[in-house]
């Protein structure tokens, strides 16, 4: 859905600021019992699939022992 395509709805709904409040709020608590923590994500990969998780975290670690020095070249070169 586009912002527009939301804001038509919006106009045709016409809720009050009330209205909005609750469905707002809804929203949201909906979208934080959704969330989970990163670290249960993980322990969800590496149980489902031990190998390519490993895998996954090498290439993170990797990934992140090398940005800072290619951050460095790049802002040197700019």
């Amino acid at each position: 859905m586009t912002d527009e395509q939301i804001d038509e709805t919006w106009a045709t709904l016409e809720p009050t600021f009330d209205q909005r409040r609750r469905i707002d709020a809804r929203v949201f608590s909906w979208l934080e019992a959704r969330d989970t923590t990163l670290v249960a994500e993980w322990l969800g990969l590496f149980r489902l699939h031990p190998l390519p998780a490993l895998g996954l975290v090498s290439v993170s670690a990797c990934a992140v022992a090398a940005t800072p020095p290619v951050l460095w070249v790049v802002l040197a070169l700019v």
